[in-house]
């Protein structure tokens, strides 16, 4: 999950490099402005992207901190046995 979450991301910066080069290259002022706001637009995208990477490392940390606090649950129980009956038999 968290791979492709990265990889969006990635692609993103890809697509804002593209656009912040065809910026570099706009003859005018309404190819300039509609390629600013695609580049803002694309960074508010980034951005999103970010936020969610964080929250799934967060998640990822939270069941691992409760795996780890099961474990310890568990190394922390003591079994005990005792002795409910006695059964003997013999052989005739």
């Amino acid at each position: 999950m968290i791979l492709a979450a990265e990889k969006a991301l990635k692609d993103t910066k890809e697509q804002i490099k593209i656009q912040q080069r065809q910026a570099r290259l706009a003859t005018n002022l309404d190819e300039q402005h509609e390629v600013q706001k695609q580049i803002q637009k694309l960074e508010k995208q980034q951005r999103r992207q970010r936020q969610d990477i964080f929250q799934v490392e967060d998640s990822i940390i939270e069941k691992r901190n409760a795996l780890i606090d099961s474990l310890e649950q568990r190394l922390s129980q003591k079994t005990e046995s005792s002795q409910l009956f006695t059964i003997s038999w013999e052989v005739m």
